[in-house]
């Protein structure tokens, strides 16, 4: 194995990790905030995808129109969603165990409508740019570099949100103390919708630059339900931060594994290190910390 053959592997990881890392983000907001986990985030995912594609295609949209006009329509979708379904779960007894439940539910039912809707014939939407670059030895699609750089962008877009806006300062007094934040004025339940629908947008964010790089599928949905549940849960729960490491981590780790082994080893290899840094850490790499 040259050396020629790692880089190129190892750059490879980086621009898988980077879209795991904005793919587990929508999953880590949502649990951060709300506490409970959206087993319907691959299915939302890839509807963000087909949007983009719907709106291109059918439309007659530039790509980038399409994009933004469906994370419009993503955020809406969810802040519906949010209101007509998930709002009165809140006043139940064992809310979170029954909207764990309604997710599930919701994420099987969207995943046949999509079925129906789009169909089963896989679907790709366009690259951002055309061409490569070689540096060295190693090659890498411009489009691919563009990847990175929006991922980068959109994290600290989404920090500096959190950190310094009023709104997102008040979804992480939400997520570190409900009770606290509802003492000192903070509407529960307006932080709640609005957070699941930045949450949908931002997954349907993600979905669309993975369909810029893989077919889509109603199916595929579900395979990256369970790589964003890894991720998060690696990272710690809650924790935006150690997502975005974890997603790195398993980003490299999945390229090594298909270079070295080939790609039927990339799950046993994802859970190895999952259930190793685990017992090692079971709070997740940046367990304790929030958004």
């Amino acid at each position: 194995m040259n050396i020629k053959e790692i880089i190129n592997t190892l750059v490879s990881g980086l621009i898988s990790g980077s879209l795991y890392a904005i793919m587990a983000l929508g999953l880590t907001i949502i649990y951060g905030v709300i506490h409970v986990f959206n087993f319907g985030h691959g299915i939302v995912a890839v509807l963000g995808g087909y949007f983009t594609w719907l709106f291109l295609t059918k439309l007659g949209l530039g790509l980038i129109p399409s994009i933004l006009l469906a994370l419009v329509f993503m955020f809406f979708f969810g802040l519906l969603l949010f209101k007509a379904t998930i709002n009165p779960l809140l006043k139940t007894p064992n809310w979170e165990f029954s909207t764990i439940i309604f997710l599930l539910g919701m994420g099987i039912l969207l995943e046949n409508l999509a079925l129906q809707a789009f169909g089963p014939r896989v679907k790709h939407i366009p690259a951002f740019f055309e061409g490569s670059l070689k540096i060295g030895f190693v090659r890498v699609n411009w489009h691919e570099i563009s990847l990175i750089g929006i991922v980068l962008v959109f994290i600290l877009i989404l920090n500096f949100f959190l950190k310094k806006t009023w709104f997102g300062q008040a979804m992480r007094a939400v997520a570190q103390d409900m009770d606290g934040a509802r003492i000192v004025g903070i509407s529960i339940t307006r932080i709640f919708g609005y957070a699941f629908a930045m949450a949908t947008m931002v997954t349907g964010f993600s979905g669309i630059l993975l369909g810029t790089k893989y077919y889509m599928t109603p199916h595929i949905g579900w395979d990256w339900m369970v790589k964003g549940f890894v991720i998060v849960v690696l990272g710690g729960l809650g924790s935006a931060t150690g997502a975005v490491y974890a997603a790195f981590i398993m980003g490299i780790a999945e390229a090594l594994a298909t270079l070295y082994l080939g790609s039927l080893w990339v799950w046993p290899i994802w859970f190895l290190i999952f259930v190793t840094i685990l017992l090692l850490r079971p709070q997740g790499l940046a367990g304790g910390r929030t958004l």
